[in-house]
């Protein structure tokens, strides 16, 4: 899923093109009819890790009747008011906070409450810069603005959302970004993500996630427990289900994984179990006091 720009997240965009339709309209259909597959959404699972996490649930709220599950960790962000240290909608500045710091991007836990920060917002878009000035990095940021930001013509290039030198950020481009804000989908139809989020959605993130991902997590687990609360108060119960976002204490973001994959293997097999999709699990051995099934003759 990568392109000059970077990861493409099949999102569709001006600069990737149709890249998520040409997925469930072309590619999935070609699977299922060239290889013996389970053509329903309850079969299809869509899962991933960092962007890979954003990208599953994109999918799963974008094309919801496509797939039937998702199982996302450590996402990238899930609420631009929280995207990484930087509130989009607020913020002036990608490189500095609001106290005149630089603003970090990249950490290593050195005890229970402190952390290192090994690299800033500023070092990295200057990377990036650095291996392509016109934007065809093929990281992070390059990769966001390919997939969210209008395009430019002129430049042959996504807008960037930041000036790469200054670090100041561009409103145009934050307003397009927004339409792919999570946390703003949720807003603007909170019945249809939150049925979402609570019946089709696992979500993991842990606590001292290296790119500061768990900010944007929480944020977006406390409002959409603000509407079910309130949903209960209205005497609307809201829908109920499998689905959880979860902060798993201490953990970062490269050690989430392994946690993360041996809780997903196990909750993709109880989905699909659910609906009638996986084998039935093996029934325990009989007892010494307990006579074996046994057969009946035809």
């Amino acid at each position: 899923t990568e392109t000059a720009w970077g990861h493409h997240g099949f999102c569709d965009s001006e600069t990737n093109g149709p890249v998520g339709r040409a997925l469930v309209e072309e590619f999935v259909p070609f699977l299922e009819e060239r290889f013996r597959l389970i053509a329903t959404p309850e079969a299809r699972i869509v899962t991933g890790h960092s962007s890979g996490g954003w990208t599953a649930l994109h999918l799963a709220l974008t094309y919801d009747s496509v797939f039937g599950a998702c199982f996302a960790s450590a996402p990238d962000p899930v609420d631009f008011s929280a995207f990484q240290r930087t509130d989009l909608y607020r913020d002036a500045s990608l490189f500095l906070a609001g106290d005149g710091s630089q603003t970090p991007s990249y950490r290593a836990p050195l005890g229970p409450g402190e952390d290192r920060v090994l690299m800033t917002v500023r070092d990295e878009i200057a990377t990036e810069h650095a291996l392509d000035p016109n934007g065809r990095s093929g990281q992070q940021w390059a990769a966001w603005d390919a997939m969210w930001s209008p395009y430019e013509p002129a430049r042959g290039a996504p807008r960037r959302l930041c000036d790469p030198l200054t670090g100041a950020i561009d409103p145009v481009t934050v307003e397009r970004w927004s339409q792919h804000d999570i946390a703003r989908q949720f807003e603007r139809d909170p019945a249809r993500i939150g049925r979402l989020f609570a019946t089709r959605i696992r979500l993991l993130c842990g606590t001292r996630d290296s790119f500061y991902l768990d900010a944007a997590v929480a944020r977006l687990k406390a409002r959409i427990e603000a509407w079910r609360s309130k949903e209960r108060a209205r005497g609307e119960p809201p829908p109920e289900g499998p689905g959880s976002i979860e902060l798993l204490e201490g953990l970062t973001h490269d050690t989430l994984h392994p946690a993360a994959q041996l809780r997903f293997h196990r909750g993709m097999v109880e989905h699909l179990r659910a609906h009638g999709l996986g084998e039935a699990p093996p029934r325990p051995a009989a007892a010494d006091n307990e006579p074996a099934d046994i057969p009946s003759e035809k």
